[in-house]
């Protein structure tokens, strides 16, 4: 096959990912983006939690391949020369409205794969995590609900803990290393441009469009996050499945169990009861806390992105700051600080399509914001190994990619992140 050259239109962290994969397997790969620096579009706003515990078995699997990276980054990206991301491991606490059927299932499949994890019960929630409110707290209220603070009078049902997952501190940095790392591996990187059309090359499949120069390539991939919408209408692409961008908006506060001597004892968590996720930022210092997307909160959805309003809201902070107040009871709103960034989401599951189009040499890793920061690395993987395929004569709507996992003995059948898919379970959530 002769060389094989593609584009990635998107540099955040899942571009980037693509980009170090393609790179190793001797793709001449050129990233785009219209930002100034990878990873600055809405990665540069990820809380960057990394856990396994999802509802499909295929993302439980890559989730955990994803941990073993995270804990070997350096080792995983070879030298770069410069300082690498760091993976804090608190611990992972998932505090779920119900622990029925769907949850132990999900705790048995993490089991079988080596996970560490454990389901606990409300009392030894209580003895582990003192600091946390053990009542139950479902449903999640609108503050302006005049039993937002009323008690349930009832206990949790419990809590799903991974001792051994966390987050990475810095998913800028993190994204910056790939993208070294790609570099060193022959990739090349166009930043600060836009992509204006993407249509048929003169010596290559596809020609791109950024007003001062033609790019063209064999195989193109989208990327572009809460922008790939508007690249596939670029490309003249239509999917059966439907992504959009929606407004998250994440907001700091003092975390009231740091202390210089002894740092913070407050793991990852995400409390589905009280519809929020947090976890410890700046050493321990703050905690930061975001959406878990409960029911009586209206999702909003971004008609336009080049038009997003990126300021901080007092709507969503009082939300979710006054949620994880019940949660934690000793924390205290304190001045505002937060950011407001983009999601794109599967509107359908909330899980990633990684898959060809109808349009050939036309691929997709689209729908990944949120949920998807953890698994990027593998998520790289699959779109080169995808690629390699489908330009090898393969179907891979008849024979899906089977992904290999090497750092924890597993292959995943990808065809749960096809393009054709019927609806997953999923929480609906940014959880999966």
């Amino acid at each position: 096959m002769p060389e094989l050259r593609a584009a990635i239109v998107g540099a955040g962290v899942v571009g980037c990912a693509s980009a170090l994969a393609l790179a190793r397997r001797d793709v001449a790969v050129t990233a785009v983006d219209r930002n100034g620096e990878v990873g600055h579009g809405s990665t540069s706003a990820s809380c960057a939690i990394v856990r396994r515990f999802y509802s499909q078995p295929g993302m439980i699997a890559m989730a955990h391949e994803a941990v073993q990276i995270w804990a070997d980054w350096a080792g995983f990206l070879g030298p770069i020369g410069e300082e690498t991301a760091v993976f804090q491991r608190p611990g992972f606490l998932l505090i779920p409205p119900r622990v029925d059927a769907a949850t132990r299932a999900t705790v048995a499949e993490m089991r079988r794969l080596g996970i560490p994890v454990e389901l606990l019960d409300a009392g030894e929630l209580r003895r582990r995590f003192p600091f946390l409110e053990s009542q139950s707290l479902y449903p999640p209220r609108s503050p302006d609900d005049p039993d937002f603070d009323a008690g349930s009078g009832r206990p949790v049902e419990g809590a799903v803990h991974e001792a051994d997952a966390g987050y990475v501190v810095s998913p800028g940095l993190a994204t910056h290393n790939l993208r070294l790392a790609a570099e060193r591996e022959g990739a090349r990187f166009l930043l600060g441009r836009e992509v204006r059309r993407i249509v048929p090359g003169a010596g290559a499949r596809f020609c791109i469009d950024l007003g001062d120069e033609q790019l063209e390539a064999d195989v193109v991939v989208n990327a572009g996050g809460p922008h790939s919408g508007a690249i596939n209408r670029l490309a003249a692409v239509a999917l059966p499945l439907e992504t959009r961008p929606l407004r998250r908006e994440v907001h700091a506060l003092a975390n009231p169990h740091w202390t210089e001597a002894g740092g913070s004892p407050v793991p990852v968590v995400v409390d589905l009861e009280g519809g929020v996720y947090f976890r410890p930022e700046a050493g321990g210092r703050d905690l930061i806390v975001g959406s878990a997307d409960p029911e009586c909160d209206e999702k909003e959805w971004v008609g336009d992105p080049d038009a997003f309003d990126a300021s901080p809201s007092a709507l969503y902070r009082e939300r979710q700051c006054l949620r994880l107040m019940k949660r934690l009871p000793e924390a205290r709103l304190g001045p505002p600080r937060g950011v407001a960034a983009m999601y794109d989401v599967t509107v359908q599951d909330w899980y990633p399509i990684v898959d060809r189009t109808e349009r050939p040499g036309y691929y997709v890793c689209i729908g990944t914001s949120g949920s998807s920061f953890k698994t990027s690395p593998v998520l790289g993987e699959l779109v080169a190994e995808l690629v390699i395929a489908v330009e090898g004569g393969r179907d891979v709507d008849r024979n899906p990619v089977q992904l290999e996992l090497p750092r924890i003995g597993a292959r995943v059948d990808t065809a749960f992140l096809s393009r054709n898919r019927a609806a997953l379970v999923s929480t609906g959530t940014v959880i999966g």
